[in-house]
């Protein structure tokens, strides 16, 4: 029980800080504050952050960390907040959006309802292309276009990105979730095409291996 026991309580703990951090997300917080918070009220629930909380806002769709330089504060974005935690290198990672703006509730609703509909139908045996059908059709039918080149991905203990890629289209994929595994299911529903690309100065790393 120990093994599950540590995916347990750092999925507890990430839902908790990410609500904490939903709260603080206001017109004149700085982004860096929040993300700073965030990474606090981690430690003080009893777990360690996975990775840095990150902050993205309107075209940037994810994995933005402001630089502590950074003087941004929110003002009428849509703002996506990030989190990750890990127990024992087990993890968990969840995201929410809030929509400072007022004109987005309908894409943040379709983003939504795209997690909670796959979550309906996940159990042994469903197969990635079903999760992303699912996917799919949920984000068009409310309009927009989901973002192809952005998936989810499979989680391991002190690995945050390991297989399977979870699909946000349908791509027929016959792979099946099997028993003891865990994963991340991150919808993206966009205005635009529906690809992203990489811009700006990396801001977040990682270790890959230690030399000598």
């Amino acid at each position: 029980m120990a093994e599950i026991d540590d995916w347990i309580k750092a999925g507890k703990i990430a839902a908790e800080a990410l609500e904490y951090g939903r709260k603080l997300i206001k017109p004149g917080k700085s982004m860096l504050e929040l993300c700073d918070d965030v990474d606090k009220k981690i430690k003080q629930l009893g777990g360690q952050p996975a990775f840095p909380s990150q902050v993205s806002c309107d075209h940037v769709a994810a994995h933005f960390c402001p630089a502590p330089e950074d003087k941004t504060v929110f003002d009428k974005q849509v703002v996506s907040l990030d989190v990750g935690v890990h127990v024992n290198g087990a993890i968990g990672d969840n995201a929410t959006t809030v929509d400072l703006s007022g004109n987005h509730t309908d894409l943040i609703k379709a983003s939504r309802d795209a997690v909670d509909a796959a979550l309906k139908i996940i159990q042994i045996g469903t197969t990635l292309g079903e999760i992303g059908k699912t996917i799919q059709d949920v984000i068009v039918s409310h309009g927009f276009v989901p973002v192809k080149n952005l998936s989810g991905h499979g989680l391991d203990r002190f690995s945050i990105h390991t297989g399977p890629t979870i699909p946000n289209i349908a791509t027929n994929d016959p792979t099946e979730l099997t028993d003891g595994m865990f994963i991340a299911i991150e919808p993206f529903a966009s205005t635009g095409s529906g690809m992203v690309q990489d811009s700006g100065e990396s801001t977040l790393f990682s270790l890959s291996e230690m030399k000598g």
